[in-house]
């Protein structure tokens, strides 16, 4: 006869089940403990600056600094999505993730620099938004 796991002998049934409800609440407990239930949320990161610069290349490269904020020590960065809304507005949405329930309240920063191409038109203005934060600048 082969047995897997433990190897108890049939008179002591009620001490397996014991042992199996011991070993199961500290399963369960050790998942609990190390958050491995928690879901995870997806939110907009709040915007603490932006700001465009254009480098010195031909044709002339576009660029956005984003510096957004991570509200807890739950809450990490963790994308970024660039649409053209119209041919003069680009909408920049930067992203946090939240996992996690006991978190510190603890503000901290992230920097992205987000290149937004050369498909300028000198002299138009455009307008990015990012976020609830909207900024114009003049190719």
């Amino acid at each position: 006869m082969i047995t897997l796991g433990l190897f108890l002998p049939r008179k002591s049934s009620m001490m397996n089940k014991i042992m199996f409800v011991i070993l199961a609440g500290i399963l369960i407990l050790s998942i609990l403990m190390s958050g491995g239930c928690v879901p995870c949320e997806t939110y907009l990161a709040p915007i603490d600056d932006i700001d465009i610069w254009a480098d010195n290349s031909s044709p002339t490269q576009y660029f956005l600094y984003v510096l957004s904020g991570e509200p807890t020590s739950c809450s990490h960065f963790d994308r970024y999505e660039v649409t053209p809304a119209s041919n003069t507005t680009i909408i920049v949405e930067i992203f946090n993730r939240k996992c996690g329930t006991a978190c510190a309240e603890e503000y901290s920063y992230v920097e992205n620099t987000i290149p937004l191409g050369s498909d300028f038109v000198t002299g138009a203005n455009y307008t990015v938004k990012v976020n609830d934060v909207t900024e114009t600048f003049v190719a």
